[in-house]
């Protein structure tokens, strides 16, 4: 059982050398709370781009010629309906209104429940505008002339809506400059998930120019990007690791220097060697566990709370203010985490502590 004044007694020997375990506390708190934040953002970002996955239907259809995106027709949805295992075939209007002013493009999305003269914008186009005095509404320029339309409601960016400026889809065509019967992509209802390469190899068939696109692919796609960007945090996390073992180097050093002459008077009072393994662990347990919460809980604040400053930039740019991370929080990941963190820590004193232990203490006192 525990004994609460051996409890007692470790706390106050902590206390007692509190300048040396604050240094480990803060460098340990540091590299949790910036692993963390790594963690966090990669998470919330992954976790934003596959639920955009889920929304599409298995198959998108886009076509092409010499070599650039065309619109498709009713023709093309008729014909495709034809194909055996097909159960519908949506037409989208989708595309990028070019804003010269700011030298960026805007994602133009339909919602058929918006007016003619209404739009619906991400807080980032809306900060975008606004610099440029666009505070209610925006002036579209197309071949046939202005378009203005009012903005009657902000979203919250994040990294799909960051670009996005909702329309319905008679507006999208005028602005992209496209027919009443044209269709930026199409998308294809496949009940059957194990008919779907099939059915895509026909669609080809039928259209040799279309580029045909399943979920899978654009799962593979997204992955591609994901993984590439995230090899810039994995430097942040190797320095991060870097620094935890250099924590470790000095947890060891502490324990064979200043640590030996204490481990060896405890002995020589009557401290049998697993009073003295205890000891150390209840010590640095508290360091280990308070600086591991506290790292965590200050990477949550600065990511979902102050949206990562400085450090969401780096993984998604310089033009990303706005956007907004969503909360996710991966609790095995958290949970891996503390195992090759909080468990290292510990070892690197309480290993060292043992061998000490169970040395000649009249030789270690010398």
């Amino acid at each position: 059982m525990i004994n609460k004044n051996f409890v007692d007694f470790s706390i106050i020997l902590l206390l007692k050398d509190k300048k040396e375990y604050l240094f480990s506390f803060f460098i340990f708190t540091f590299i949790v709370f910036l692993a963390s934040s790594i963690l966090f953002i990669s998470d919330s970002i992954k976790y934003d781009l596959f639920l955009s996955l889920d929304k599409q239907h298995q198959i998108i259809v886009k076509n092409t010629k010499s070599g650039r995106y065309a619109p498709l027709s009713e023709d093309h949805i008729d014909s495709i309906l034809q194909i055996s295992g097909i159960d519908n075939v949506i037409g989208k209007v989708d595309g990028y209104y070019d804003f010269a002013q700011d030298r960026r493009y805007f994602h133009i999305v339909t919602d058929e429940s918006l007016e003619d003269n209404s739009m619906i914008v991400s807080s980032e186009i809306k900060s975008i505008l606004e610099e440029f005095k666009y505070r209610d509404k925006f002036n579209f320029l197309t071949e046939d002339g202005i378009i203005t339309l009012d903005i009657v409601k902000t979203i919250n960016s994040n990294i799909i809506s960051n670009d996005v400026i909702l329309v319905n889809s008679d507006i999208a065509r005028k602005i992209l400059g496209m027919y009443d019967d044209e269709y930026s992509y199409l998308d294809v209802l496949v009940p059957n998930d194990n008919e779907i390469d099939f059915i895509s190899l026909k669609i080809v068939d039928l259209y040799p120019n279309v580029k045909v696109k399943t979920k899978n692919d654009l799962k593979s796609d997204y992955e591609h990007l994901f993984y590439y960007k995230g090899g810039i945090f994995m430097i942040l996390y190797i320095v991060a690791m870097i620094s935890f073992f250099i924590l470790l180097k000095n947890q060891i050093s502490s324990v064979f220097g200043e640590k030996k002459r204490e481990i060896a008077i405890l002995r020589s009072i009557g401290f049998a060697i697993k009073d003295i393994i205890f000891l150390k662990f209840i010590q640095n347990s508290i360091v280990a566990l308070c600086s591991y919460f506290l790292g965590v809980f200050l990477a949550y604040t600065f990511v979902f709370i102050f949206d990562a400053p400085l450090l969401k930039n780096i993984f998604l740019g310089n033009d990303v203010n706005q956007i907004i991370l969503t909360p996710v929080v991966d609790i095995k990941t958290l949970f891996l985490m503390f195992i090759f963190t909080v468990i290292p820590f510990l070892a690197s004193i309480l290993l060292p502590s043992w061998k000490i232990a169970v040395e000649d203490m009249s030789e270690v006192i010398k």
